[in-house]
């Protein structure tokens, strides 16, 4: 026996009529069951056409009193896990000819789908070999009834997580992986739960491999990046774009280079989430029930900068991984156009419509007038009155519900509902009572702040008949206790954390987790906290001088900026959580390049980021921009004087 996994035994082998060593890997019946057999047979003798020298060959498939084998090459040598390189030169050796080899595979319409360090055999004399070529499981073999997943995740390209379409740019994003496990010596996404681990590949942003290995060159840390973008089309086109990035950086070819160099502020970890599995028990219990088909509404209530999104992402990413589809939409203070969140759900639906859905869009085009132009052969309703229309709109949008449904669970996901249209929650409240009747595969989140509920009067009224006709369930956050916000602090710096520096953070923040966020880069950029030896070191505790409130921690980090990136930021706050570049110009007195140039400031120190949705080509529009947080543009709206800020542009 050579190895054991999740797919089988390797056995070390001898061909007696060939007289050569193979290896034999025999498959384990458990789980595979006749179809998955078949396939992996199917796949098996595909992966047999290839013929490349960085590819173990595969000789022979069958199956043995039902038991399915391979025989492959034997290869003398070490997997790349076991033997890792011992500088950047030999990693790109390597890695290079993990390039040849996917390059040609892929040719050939073979994706690995499970590419990581113990797929690649290395030689003695450094010749790297890929196996298991074609036989990786799909995500939806990974998971367990109850919605675990089995097998290591760590390389997992966001769209194979999703079961979403794929192609050779799914093992080019584990290739950025593994490039950065080996240069900087561990795994950009890390977590004791395998779904955790998901959650990050699809939302966490990745800090990058320079700031945790000076050693690293800008374009190489460039190149990493750009394979470890969410989106398959942010990455490189194919394996042979890399190769020759490889070979042009191992040559150290002049004018390759990357972005600006990394701060300490880009050391700094996100996306991850502490101290909250009671809540997330509670949430996947209501997830759980939903996928049963027993409808049910979730409601996530706290403080701002209480994690609330945070958590819906969680959720949302575990729906999707056990194959939901996920409809958001947003609300947002500055006001939208009554129903803006129900157009967002169909919009982002339409791709998944079936016919039955297209019966019901005469009734929705009022809704989301965007869908008028995708079926102009749909005739639109005859207009009614505003109270006579609302019926058959509502009812519409339970039909198309239910027709997805029967596809797959639906989530709907509606972030800040304490700032959402009457229209919107009396619709969301109509749903809710008819999935439950119907018992549809259908889930509502709503995420609210619970201090701004005495301004929103319809949404009180909705979470009353929610709670009197027990159709929801909610799961308030409280702030972390001093344990949980030592271990938030630990996963931020990614390193332990000194019981006076946790005492000194804990007190002033009292364990709002965004509040700890901004305390932590606050402190960074007024270089309190710093490195020194590899470790995090700050100033005496008399000196720390903490932020005593968000927004205080908020305007010390925005006093940072340059002018020209502030005042850009305090005209993008007057267009609420999101804005775009072309509007932003249209009324900014700044010039293109200056202009751009304070919008990537601002997005270096972590305030906004652009926004790229799936399937929205990049050069399609003006490129969009969101706050990081909605008190990031609320704190710069008050910092403006009333004059400014009623001239809306």
């Amino acid at each position: 026996m050579l190895g054991q996994g999740g797919m089988g035994v390797v056995y070390r082998s001898h061909d007696l009529v060939l007289d050569r060593d193979v290896a034999i890997k025999v498959l384990s019946k458990s789980g595979l069951g006749t179809e998955g057999r078949t396939r992996l047979l199917h796949e098996a003798q595909a992966a047999a056409k290839l013929n490349h020298p960085n590819i173990v060959s595969v000789y022979d498939a069958s199956e043995s009193r039902n038991i399915p084998f391979i025989v492959m090459e034997f290869v003398e040598g070490d997997s790349l896990h076991e033997r890792c390189p011992e500088n950047i030169d030999e990693i790109l050796a390597i890695l290079r000819q993990v390039c040849a080899a996917l390059e040609h595979a892929h040719s050939h319409a073979i994706v690995h789908r499970d590419l990581k360090p113990e797929n690649i055999l290395v030689t003695p004399g450094g010749q790297a070999k890929l196996t298991d070529f074609g036989l990786a499981r799909s995500m939806a073999s990974r998971l367990t009834a109850e919605g675990s997943i089995v097998g290591s995740v760590f390389y997992l390209a966001p769209e194979l997580a999703l079961g979403q379409e794929f192609d050779g740019r799914a093992d080019l994003y584990a290739l950025g992986v593994m490039l950065y496990e080996l240069t900087v010596g561990e795994l950009p996404f890390t977590a004791p739960d395998p779904l955790a681990i998901v959650s990050q590949h699809l939302h966490a942003p990745v800090v990058p491999p320079r700031a945790r290995n000076d050693q690293i060159s800008p374009a190489l840390d460039a190149l990493i990046l750009r394979l470890l973008s969410k989106r398959p089309e942010d990455r490189p086109a194919s394996a042979k774009e890399v190769l020759q990035a490889l070979e042009r950086i191992e040559a150290g070819e002049v004018g390759i280079t990357g972005g600006p160099a990394p701060s300490l502020l880009d050391r700094v970890v996100r996306g991850r989430l502490v101290g909250r599995e009671i809540e997330l028990a509670q949430a996947n219990e209501v997830l759980n029930q939903a996928l049963a088909g027993k409808s049910e509404v979730l409601l996530i209530s706290g403080e701002p900068g209480i994690g609330k999104t945070r958590l819906a992402y969680e959720v949302m990413a575990q729906a999707q991984v056990r194959g939901a589809l996920v409809l958001m939409g947003e609300c947002y203070a500055e006001g939208s156009a009554p129903f803006a969140p129900i157009a967002q759900f169909i919009e982002a639906a339409d791709s998944f419509m079936s016919m039955d859905c297209v019966m019901c869009l005469p009734d929705l085009f009022s809704l989301a007038p965007a869908l008028r132009a995708r079926y102009p052969d749909v005739t639109p309703c005859t207009p009614l009155e505003p109270q006579a229309e609302q019926h058959p709109m509502f009812e519409s949008l339970v039909e198309v519900c239910v027709a997805l449904s029967n596809r797959a669970p639906v989530l709907l996901v509606l972030e800040d509902a304490h700032w959402a249209d009457s229209g919107t929650l009396s619709l969301l409240r109509h749903l809710a009572r008819r999935a439950s009747r119907l018992n549809l595969r259908v889930m509502i989140l709503m995420t609210y702040r619970e201090v701004e509920l005495d301004d929103a009067r319809a949404l009180n009224e909705v979470l009353y008949d929610f709670t009197r006709e027990r159709l929801a369930v909610r799961v308030k956050l409280v702030r972390l206790d001093r344990d949980q916000t030592r271990r938030l602090l630990e996963a931020i710096l990614a390193e332990e954390i000194p019981p006076e520096f946790l005492d000194s953070i804990y007190h002033e923040t009292e364990g709002n987790p965004f509040f700890i966020e901004q305390v932590c880069k606050a402190l960074i950029e007024q270089g309190k906290l710093y490195r020194l030896d590899e470790r995090w070191c700050w100033s005496c505790m008399d000196e720390l001088k903490i932020p005593q409130s968000i927004k205080v921690a908020i305007q010390a980090r925005l006093g940072k900026l340059p002018a020209p990136a502030l005042e850009t930021l305090r005209i993008a706050s007057v267009f609420g959580r999101e804005f775009d570049f072309g509007t932003l110009k249209e009324v900014s007195e700044l010039n293109e390049d200056t202009l751009f140039e304070a919008l990537e400031g601002a997005e270096r120190a972590q305030l906004i980021t652009e926004v790229r949705r799936s399937g929205k080509p990049r050069a399609s529009a003006s490129p969009t921009f969101a706050f990081t947080h909605a008190l990031i543009a609320s704190t710069l709206q008050e910092s403006m004087s009333g004059l400014r800020q009623s001239v809306r542009p």
